[in-house]
């Protein structure tokens, strides 16, 4: 299974003019973001890409929810490389948004899998052999091509 039409559509319209080779961060929550929690997490993601810096230097950055458990950050290195300072200052804001909604986004032992019905629940990695007829989001792709061509993945 490769990701379904709409989620790719979604990921090309936010990324738009952003190169492929742009770095990509995925955060994974330990639960779903319940829709109220996710009007607070989109305007705090989007008010941290707007300021985000490197060395004065703005970076190209988007950040957003994908879906109810992941949210993303993108930068286009191709005007200014996010530096070791500004990736920190990413994780400080991850861990603060976490904090202020009691969400863990640093537990790397569990992922997102989507059943046949499009239902998606954390799992534990060790359980995904046990899953048939799904696929899961991995959260370890790093470039914006890969999340458009490989976030979703059959198991």
């Amino acid at each position: 299974m490769s990701q379904n039409l709409s989620q790719m559509q979604q990921i090309y319209k936010l990324f738009d003019g952003f190169s492929d080779e742009s770095r990509v961060w995925l955060y994974t929550a330990n639960r779903a973001i319940t829709p109220t929690e996710a009007h607070y997490v989109q305007e705090n993601l989007e008010h941290f890409a707007s300021s985000w810096k490197a060395h004065s230097t703005p970076l190209k950055a988007k950040a957003c929810m994908l879906h109810e458990y992941t949210i993303a950050f993108v930068v286009d290195q191709s005007t200014a490389t996010a530096s070791g300072c500004s990736v920190d200052s990413s994780v400080r804001f991850v861990k603060e948004l976490g904090k202020a909604l009691n969400i863990d986004f640093f537990n790397r032992l569990n992922v997102v899998v989507e059943d046949e019905n499009g239902n998606r629940k954390l799992h534990a990695y060790r359980k995904l052999k046990e899953l048939t007829q799904s696929s899961y989001y991995n959260p370890l792709v790093d470039t914006l091509k890969a999340l458009k061509t490989n976030w979703q993945t059959a198991i």
